[in-house]
């Protein structure tokens, strides 16, 4: 993570064209969230399976929501918070052949609600920060993370850099880093922090569609039920 952060980073700073970091106590914030989103997921997903860990990630938006209102001052309708809540009934639905056949960490389900939390709070921090560089918002953040994990590297580490490693490790650091970071700056730039947040609901469905063209394997049809759900809890939360 430490790699992928600082490559991310790399690429961003290129990209403006100029190594200037903007260093103030929100950035700070925002990275440490971030590095914190990041760390809780990862170690979680030692104690779940990654469908456990998709579940209760996306409690996000029921945590994002009020606490926009907290910071943001930023209230969410009616419309926004029955969405959240019909979107996550839909993942319930989706996963729910997951949670039949094992028994669930404890400990794992709270490292990954923790990863829930601070992921809706840094979504709050762009929102934020929406005045500021997005792209150099999003480096700097990715800097900061990348010290964060160097620092502590030598309590677990372990790398295995075979081939299959540098493709994954360039993936995560130019697509689900960079890209996807700034993607979701941009969006918690445009919308309330209630709209942007339920639209995590469309991660699932996209899954779906991808295993479908690379396998042709179609979800049971509890799964097809539980994505129309997230699908209708967003059109509800856009209202």
């Amino acid at each position: 993570m430490g790699l992928r952060y600082l490559i991310a980073s790399i690429l961003l700073f290129a990209v403006v064209r100029s190594v200037k970091p903007i260093l103030n106590k929100d950035m700070v914030l925002l990275s440490i969230l971030t590095s914190a989103s990041t760390g809780f997921w990862i170690f979680g997903l030692k104690y779940v399976s990654t469908s456990e860990s998709c579940v209760l990630s996306y409690t996000m938006p029921l945590m994002a929501i009020p606490m926009a209102s907290l910071i943001l001052s930023e209230t969410a309708s009616h419309r926004q918070w029955a969405g959240a809540a019909i979107g996550f009934v839909g993942v319930l639905v989706y996963s729910f052949v997951v949670f039949e056949v094992q028994a669930l960490s404890l400990l794992g389900a709270v490292l990954t609600l923790l990863n829930a939390f601070c992921w809706g709070m840094y979504t709050i921090y762009y929102r934020k920060l929406k005045n500021q560089d997005a792209i150099s918002t999003v480096a700097t953040q990715l800097l900061i993370g990348a010290l964060l994990f160097f620092a502590i590297t030598p309590l677990s580490y372990s790398v295995d850099p075979t081939p299959n490693f540098w493709f994954d490790l360039t993936y995560l650091s130019v697509l689900a880093a960079a890209a996807s970071l700034l993607l979701w700056n941009a969006l918690a730039r445009l919308h309330e922090v209630g709209k942007t947040s339920t639209l995590i609901y469309c991660t699932p469905a996209a899954v779906t569609a991808v295993q479908y063209v690379e396998t042709s394997s179609v979800p049971p049809p509890l799964s097809l039920v539980g994505i129309c759900l997230m699908i209708f809890g967003i059109c509800v939360s856009r209202m």
